[in-house]
Parts: structure tokens; C-alpha cells; sequence
């Protein structure tokens, strides 16, 4: 016997009780699962067959046919009002995409977190060109930098500092350390297995300034500020990856370098260049 069902809530039923699965069965079961679109069932015709052993179902000009040779009607309605629902309303797959990767490969590709965390820690080298008109002065330091990221924007923060610098002015010589702080807007990108980025903000800072060799070796202390321009790369894949980064900081302001009892002998640099190369830590588990 064959039955002709409607996936609306006013199905026709005309096949007799002996039908397994029984059509009004299969109408109460199918009016569930289309029940929360309802403004989408189609009136495409179902139609469903009792062979015995055997049944099948059809609808839209999709069908499929099973054996149950236990005849279960209950199993038989369940398979039935699936197959129905899945023709006249296919699950939507057009914005479906993939998950983050699990367990994935070093610099293989992958999905990143809506914001990510990490601390930099590295030594620097520093080099100050022409300072006071005699030369450059260079000396190393470190730096602790926080950053947060997402897709491409994000910001970043460091607290640096320096050994004295050593700079020749005129005859004199003077010590020259400096403790900086800075807050940056950042841009990166991926590029296989590596991440790039330029960063761009302003800075301020401590400027110490010391004689050497001068009796007595006053010590004097400015205020510096300015901006700076960072460029940095490091590999993914990893939660402790190596980085390296090149840095410029311009003052914007010169100040005046006094040597008692003989007084202003020259300026300070007012560009400060920094070589990084250390390790980047994630904070959240990302790469």
C-alpha cells in the first residue's frame, strides 16, 4: 500500500492502519521536525510503501528503500520522517567554516583567536648615531614588551632600559643611560610560518647623564618624549617562539649636555636605535 503525505500541518492520510510505518505517524513525526521552520515546508508530496520485508520512501524525486524484515513501524516512521525533512529542507552548509586546527604542525595554517596575549622578553642592543658630533655612542639593555592582538590590529606596551652609553663630547666624556616607556598601535600579518609586524606610538623616558673623569662627576636627569617605530617578526607554531625586532626612537626635543664648571658642551641623541632578539611567551595558550 502506498500513502501520500504533505509536510504542512494538514496532512491527507488514506492508507489503512495495516500500512508500517502508519501514515499518520509518519505525519505527526515530520510536522515535529519541520515545526521550527514551518514558513519553509515544502507541499512537495511524501509518499511512503509497506513491500513487507521491504519499504521505501519517496519525495521530490529522491527515494530511498530499506529492509526490516522485523517490521519495527516505530524505527520504520522515525527513518522515514528524517529522510522527508532532509529533502524538503537541506541543511544549510553556505556558512559553515572550518574550526581552529588541533594538534596542528609548526607554521601550518590555522585559525586565530579573537584576541591574543603575549610577553617579550629580550636583550637589546643600542646605538645612538652622532652623538654630541663625535661618533656613536652604543651600549645593550632589555626589555619586557606586552602585546594584544587580534586578527591584524593591536596594541603593545614595554618598559626598557640601558647600560650608560659612553659619548665623546668635545674633550669631555659622558655616561648616558635611559629607562623608556612606550605605547604602540600595531599591524600584523602571517606569511607562512612566520608573523610580521610594525608598530607606531609614543614613547617617554628618563634620560641619565653622567662625567666621567670629571672631579666632581655631576649627574643631571631630563624628561624625554617622543615617538617611535618598531618592526618585528617571529615564528608561530609554538607558545615560546623566537622573535626579532628593530626599533627607532626619536625625541622631540634636544637636550643641552652641562659639564661643570665648563657648562653646555654639546646635546644628547635624539635618535636612540635597538636591536631585539629574544623569546615571545603566549599568555593564553595561542601561537
Amino acid at each position: 500500500m502506498a500513502c501520500v503525505l504533505h509536510p504542512w500541518l494538514a496532512w491527507a492520510a488514506t492508507a489503512d492502519s495495516a500500512d508500517c510505518p502508519a501514515s499518520a505517524d509518519v505525519d505527526a513525526t515530520l510536522a515535529q521536525l519541520l515545526s521550527a521552520r514551518s514558513d519553509r515546508a515544502s507541499l512537495a508530496p511524501v509518499s511512503v510503501r509497506d513491500l513487507g520485508t521491504r519499504w521505501s520512501v519517496e519525495v521530490a524525486g529522491r527515494s530511498a528503500s530499506y529492509s526490516d524484515p522485523d517490521r519495527n513501524c516505530s524505527e520504520r516512521t522515525k527513518v522515514a520522517a528524517v529522510f522527508a525533512a532532509l529533502v524538503l529542507e537541506p541543511p544549510d552548509t553556505g556558512d559553515s567554516s572550518p574550526g581552529p586546527v588541533i594538534g596542528d604542525a609548526p607554521g601550518s595554517a590555522q585559525t586565530r583567536p579573537a584576541h591574543s596575549h603575549r610577553l617579550d622578553l629580550a636583550p637589546e642592543f643600542i646605538l645612538a648615531p652622532g652623538a654630541g658630533g663625535r661618533g656613536s655612542a652604543m651600549t645593550g639593555g632589555g626589555s619586557l614588551r606586552w602585546l594584544m592582538s587580534g586578527q591584524h590590529l593591536g596594541l603593545t606596551t614595554s618598559l626598557q632600559g640601558s647600560y650608560p652609553a659612553v659619548a665623546e663630547v668635545q674633550k669631555y666624556q659622558l655616561a648616558l643611560a635611559r629607562v623608556s616607556l612606550d605605547v604602540s598601535a600595531t599591524l600584523s600579518w602571517r606569511l607562512g610560518a612566520a608573523e610580521f609586524g610594525v608598530e607606531l606610538g609614543p614613547y617617554v623616558a628618563l634620560l641619565f647623564a653622567r662625567g666621567r673623569g670629571l672631579d666632581p662627576n655631576g649627574t643631571s636627569t631630563h624628561i624625554d618624549a617622543g615617538g617611535r617605530l618598531g618592526l618585528r617578526a617571529r615564528a608561530v607554531g609554538w607558545r615560546l617562539s623566537p622573535f626579532l625586532a628593530l626599533q627607532a626612537e626619536l625625541s622631540a626635543r634636544q637636550f643641552s649636555l652641562v659639564v661643570d664648571p665648563v657648562g653646555d658642551v654639546g646635546t644628547a641623541p635624539r635618535l636612540w636605535l635597538g636591536l631585539l632578539a629574544g623569546a615571545s611567551i603566549s599568555l593564553d595558550g595561542g601561537r
